[in-house]
């Protein structure tokens, strides 16, 4: 796997889409995309999520609007193991053509050739890639914390077991960590 999302099928030429302003075109992608630690990475050419949007052109560039739907491959943060994230996300977006001139926040125009702020996504050689949007959407709307369940029991922190899979015997006593000092004065009086 590499390490971001980088499908050929959402890098799309858009010459012959700019040349007719206000020209629309629709664009349908299936994704099989897993999360990683830096992001969405692809499994497959075919997978559950789908991209389904329109490509709007404008004087100033393309904007891209539809929406996200299916799953994304996932780990449990509790128990470690592998599930699949329902989503259903609206994308609006948009990109744009460059060299444009841009305004900053004091005011002043600056020529966009070269200039990229950080949250913009631009035209590069007459092609949009939607990788980075379609990360950007799908990372921003998933849960914080990774479950499988919301009653996930998560792994047997001496040895390791699923505790989704049953119980795994060990015997624990739980004793508040702040309090360990007061259980060792105890085992010295005993002896």
């Amino acid at each position: 796997m590499a390490d971001k999302l980088n499908s050929r099928q959402l890098k799309v030429p858009v010459t012959n889409l700019l040349k007719k302003v206000f020209s629309r075109e629709r664009l349908t992608a299936h994704l099989d995309v897993a999360v990683a630690e830096h992001g969405l990475v692809e499994k497959s050419d075919r997978g559950d999520l789908k991209l389904e949007v329109w490509l709007e052109s404008s004087p100033d560039g393309v904007r891209v609007k539809g929406v996200i739907q299916g799953s994304v491959s996932m780990d449990c943060t509790r128990c470690l193991e592998g599930y699949r994230q329902e989503l259903e996300i609206a994308v609006d977006e948009f990109f744009r053509r460059p060299g444009l001139s841009m305004v900053t926040g004091d005011g002043r125009r600056v020529t966009g050739a070269g200039v990229q702020e950080e949250d913009e996504y631009v035209i590069d050689e007459g092609t949009i890639d939607l990788n980075l949007l379609v990360n950007d959407a799908v990372m921003l709307s998933l849960p914080i914390k990774h479950l499988c369940d919301e009653g996930c029991k998560g792994l047997c922190q001496a040895c390791g077991k699923n505790l989704n899979q049953g119980e795994c015997g060990c015997i624990q006593e739980s004793i508040d960590p702040r309090l360990e000092v007061l259980r060792t004065l105890l085992e010295k009086e005993e002896d």
